[in-house]
Order: structure tokens, then sequence, then C-alpha cells
């Protein structure tokens, strides 16, 4: 090591630190009042003095109430990649659909982040979804390509049925999901037990698209489905960064 190498960390690389964990500290914050409180009664004045930085600090990082919130979501969603990725390699039949589906309605419960906006208000949602498209278009496309190659994977590994295009298995499965997961505050009274309800998503989905294959087939396809889910992982990490460049091109 030389002496440059060896010498401290200067006053700029010190200060991009401590941006990076003022920036957490207002996504942190702006988290949990999304749980406690719901998307519409929040303000960005709310997230300063929860976080312990001034307004116009959270305008430095992020430039729309929709923007700072939008990454909150992304950062709970890549937890739960993340989940999944570690799923797949601790145990290959993981990558079934079935057992996707199944871990996935989980998660989401587990996951107060995306139960305050999958099962708050309809606002919440479509604000959310605009900043997406308007400020990060390729995300929502990112992320079904990467289900999309998961079942590409299955089909050629014989996993999933092929009398139906990949596409419209897709689609088919997203609004299995979203649909057990959405009825939910719609029929409170009727919702089964998580892990009961949990049961039967993994029996829709094995019932629509599985076919029996050998295990050799699914160990097969748990490496591919893993780097699948990883390519993901480090896109969504790398968006909430992308979205404060997004406010600093805006302002120059």
């Amino acid at each position: 090591m030389t002496d440059l190498d060896s010498r401290p960390a200067g006053p700029a690389s010190t200060g991009g630190r401590e941006r990076e964990r003022r920036a957490e500290r207002i996504l942190d914050a702006a988290g949990e009042l999304l749980v406690a409180w719901g998307y519409p009664r929040i303000t960005v004045e709310d997230v300063a003095r929860r976080a312990g930085v001034g307004k116009g600090t959270v305008y430095l990082h992020f430039s729309t109430k929709e923007l700072l919130f939008l990454a909150v979501l992304i950062r709970a969603k890549a937890r739960i990649i993340e989940r999944l990725a570690a799923g797949v390699r601790a145990d290959p039949s993981a990558v079934l659909l079935s057992s996707a589906a199944r871990s996935a309605y989980l998660w989401v419960h587990e996951e107060p982040i995306f139960r305050a906006t999958l099962l708050g208000d309809d606002d919440t949602l479509g604000a959310l979804s605009r900043s997406a498209a308007e400020n990060l278009p390729d995300l929502l496309d990112v992320r079904d390509r990467a289900l999309l190659a998961h079942v590409e994977v299955l089909r050629e590994h014989g996993l999933v049925r092929t009398d139906q295009s990949s596409a419209l298995q897709v689609h088919a499965y997203e609004s299995i999901l979203t649909g057990f997961v959405t009825i939910e505050p719609l029929s409170p009274s009727t919702v089964p037990a998580l892990e009961d309800n949990a049961d039967m998503i993994a029996h829709v989905m094995r019932a629509a698209f599985e076919l029996p294959a050998p295990p050799e087939s699914v160990r097969a396809a748990a490496p591919r489905v893993n780097e699948i889910y990883q390519r993901l992982l480090d896109r969504l990490n790398s968006a909430v960064p992308t979205a404060r460049e997004i406010h600093r091109h805006k302002r120059t």
C-alpha cells in the first residue's frame, strides 16, 4: 500500500458518507411514517422532523414527495427480491412458481412498507406508479422482464406448461398474486388464515402452470433463476441513488 493509499479520507469523502447516511435516515423516516399514517397524510415537513433534518435538506436529496416514497418502495422491493434469491440458493425448489408465489404472499404481509402501499388507499399506488413512469421509466419493465425470464427458464426445463405463451403466464401469475393480496381489505371477514391462504395460492399456481419434473431439472434451473434475480436486485439497489441523481440533473 502506498502512502497515498493509506491517507485518511479527506473532507470530500467524509462529506459523501455523511450525505449517504442522511439520505438513509430520511428514507427510514419516510418508511416509518408511511406505515404509521398512510401516504396521503404525510408531508415532507413530517419526514424532515422525524429524520431530524430541515425540510430543505429532504429536498436536497429528493425533489418531490412522490420520488421520495418511490425510493422507499424500491428499497422494500429490493428486500423481497434479496429474500427470493437467497431462497433459491438455499433450496432449488424455490424456483417453482407455486413456491415463489407462496413466499411472495407471506413476505408482502411481513414487509410493512408493502402492506401500507398495497393495502392502503388507491391514490398511493397511482401516485408512485406515475412517479416511476416519469422518473425511472425502465424500472417496471426490468421487473417484468425478470419474471418473464424466470418463466422461460422453467419452460426450458419442463417445469411449467407450454400450451400458453410465457407472456400470458406472467400476466396470469401477477394477476393471481395481486388479486389474493388486494381483495383482503374488500372482504376482511372472509379472508382465511395467512398460512392457509399462502397454501391456497401455491395450489392455484401449481394447478395453473406446473408440470411434474425430476429433481435434477429443478436443480438445473436454480442457478439461472438466481442470476436473473441478482441482476434485478442490482438494478433496484442502483435505482435509489439514480432517483437522487434525477434531482441534481433537474437543478442544473
